[in-house]
């Protein structure tokens, strides 16, 4: 005998919730932009694999405006070395910095401009 439940669970309550890594540490501990980078690589997976067909179900999903998204989404735009940095680095610096203090960063599609930029505000 097998039972399959079915229920609906609202994102926004969730956004508050205490959720830890496999080691024990909280994620709420993690830099917001390290925590925003990797969302918009999950949000990239998700709708590759057709989870959602697009930037404004994921939204949805994820109860953000999609203008949101996008900026959040800007991150991949990243050189590869500001995204080492933002993933690995655990300084105070990079706690204090946002995803809108980068965005002039990430309308960069120059790399060698983008790491200037962010040697600037980091």
């Amino acid at each position: 005998m097998s039972l399959q439940f079915d229920f609906t669970v609202p994102l926004a309550q969730l956004k508050n919730a205490r959720v830890k890594h496999n080691d024990g540490r909280a994620i709420h501990n993690e830099p917001r932009l390290r925590k925003s980078l990797l969302l918009a690589y999950q949000v990239e997976q998700i709708i590759s694999e057709g989870r959602a067909k697009d930037f404004t179900q994921a939204a949805r999903w994820l109860n953000i405006t999609k203008a949101r998204l996008s900026q959040i989404m800007n991150l991949i735009n990243l050189a590869p070395s500001i995204q080492e940095e933002i993933l690995l680095n655990d300084s105070d610096k990079l706690r204090k910095i946002t995803v809108q203090d980068i965005l002039p960063i990430t309308a960069e599609s120059d790399w060698d401009r983008q790491i200037s930029l962010w040697k600037a505000i980091n």
